[in-house]
């Protein structure tokens, strides 16, 4: 370990303290930790008092406290991500800025910032807009949190939340995030940032037109797909009723977030005076789907064109009396316009006899078929009536699959039996009156599994 004394360097007017962390071998020996965690904190100061920049690298966690210019240097010209875990207000008052370099014409690829405030991730209601676990980013330190992250303490949130191999509520063994550089709140910080023309302020209360904020998670290809179909569908004419878009087994809602941002900023952006309303709904049968998609939905600016219903897709009497009534979709808005399911997706979503029920549905409803809301039992015994879906309709979904009929599947999640065939969905839908606009394979980001990129059209 460097002494204190031999790392001193003088910066400017600011003398620098760093300190570069030897972790022991053995990790387990609580003795080791203990001496390590004391040296720690006789050297580490508090950053309000002098405002001196703290350098510590960590072989345990991989990571290493930098300075502004540190982050900007990147490695093999990508500069990371920043996740800034102040508050909304801290964050609205000054924050990092990327447009001037966005501007400037620097060749490596202008990294992307997000404000997830720490209290917001650690009660799971922005958790989910963390980047996935194999992504490289940065974490940019509360100055209130400053002093207990450098000690390393176990009561540390932050250390618990990112850093941590074993969950602290239910003791279960998970992957740490991958975090590599910390940035810390500090004078010297955003005098560093000042300096590069980096900093910003932002009044979010004066914001008049809808600001799609950055993303760090991606949505499910299958989705960029079905975008320019909906986008056409709003600039149609005298169409005067709302576009219902499904997502068949929503979990987080992210994706539906996804779809809901960019239909909100097309529209925002268009010169076109009224456009034709969509509204996507995200169908799942966990109590718990809702509590996660809907602060989500909210904090990005989209509550008011999304809504989560708790219904189970393995009840088809459910589904079809469900979509049949499609006031019972939009929750969050009063009926003031007719509306009509124009799209029904499922991502990672396998229910063949739910697909099967849509690839056989009808476009006529009779009236001596129409089931009451309430379903008798002797009604669930039977087969449902068919699933009324107009001409038009738009089925897509992106789901494992094997490259080829009859090959085998070398991965134990998920299991043969949950993976498509490759031409069980072109066999089913084209063979009950549907067009197959895209039937493709792409393999998923992080095993190499093959997912199918699958869209139909309703034409019969």
């Amino acid at each position: 370990m460097l002494s204190a004394e031999s790392a001193k360097q003088t910066i400017g007017s600011d003398e620098v303290l760093i300190i570069d962390v030897d972790v022991p071998d053995d990790l387990q020996m609580d003795v080791s930790r203990n001496k390590e965690r004391e040296k720690c904190k006789r050297k580490f100061t508090a950053m309000e008092d002098d405002d001196r920049i703290i350098s510590v690298s960590s072989e345990e966690q991989r990571y290493h406290i930098v300075r502004i210019h540190e982050w900007l240097n990147g490695d093999d010209n990508q500069i990371l991500p920043i996740v800034d875990l102040r508050s909304y207000e801290e964050f609205d008052r000054q924050h990092i800025d990327m447009t001037s370099y966005a501007n400037s014409g620097n060749n490596n690829t202008v990294p992307t910032i997000v404000n997830l405030p720490i209290p917001t991730l650690l009660s799971g209601e922005r958790s989910c807009e963390l980047p996935p676990r194999h992504v490289e980013f940065v974490i940019l330190i509360p100055r209130q949190y400053t002093q207990q992250f450098l000690e390393c303490s176990d009561d540390c949130e932050i250390h618990q939340l990112f850093f941590a191999s074993v969950s602290k509520t239910t003791l279960q063994s998970r992957k740490p995030w991958l975090v590599r550089q910390i940035l810390i709140d500090c004078n010297t910080l955003w005098k560093d940032a000042s300096e590069l023309g980096l900093v910003k302020s932002w009044n979010r209360e004066c914001t008049t037109s809808f600001q799609r904020l950055p993303r760090l998670w991606k949505p499910d290809p299958i989705t960029t797909n079905i975008l320019p179909i909906l986008k056409e569908w709003t600039i149609k004419e005298d169409q005067n009723r709302i576009g219902l878009v499904l997502d068949l087994g929503s979990g987080a809602g992210r994706d539906i977030c996804y779809l809901a941002e960019e239909l909100k900023e097309y529209q925002c952006t268009q010169q076109q005076q009224s456009f034709n309303s969509i509204h996507v709904v995200g169908i799942d049968n966990h109590k718990g789907s809702a509590k996660r998609c809907v602060p989500l939905w909210k904090n990005r600016g989209v509550d008011d064109i999304t809504d989560s219903l708790l219904l189970d897709l393995n009840k088809l009497h459910q589904v079809r009396s469900t979509l049949i009534d499609t006031s019972m979709l939009l929750l969050s808005q009063p009926m003031q316009q007719q509306s009509e399911i124009i799209c029904l997706y499922a991502i990672r979503f396998l229910n063949r006899k739910l697909l099967s029920y849509i690839a056989n549905s009808t476009i006529h409803i009779e009236t001596d078929s129409i089931e009451s809301k309430s379903i008798s039992k002797s009604d669930i015994h039977s087969p449902p009536q068919p699933l009324i879906l107009p001409i038009g309709t738009i089925f897509a979904m992106s789901h494992f699959c094997k490259p080829k009929d009859g090959a085998t599947w070398n991965f134990d999640h998920p299991k043969e039996s949950s993976v498509l065939e490759r031409s069980e969905l072109k066999n089913l839908f084209e063979s009950k009156g549907w067009q197959v606009l895209r039937d493709d394979i792409i393999l998923d980001g992080d095993h190499g599994r093959t997912l199918i990129q699958f869209i139909a059209k309703k034409i019969a």
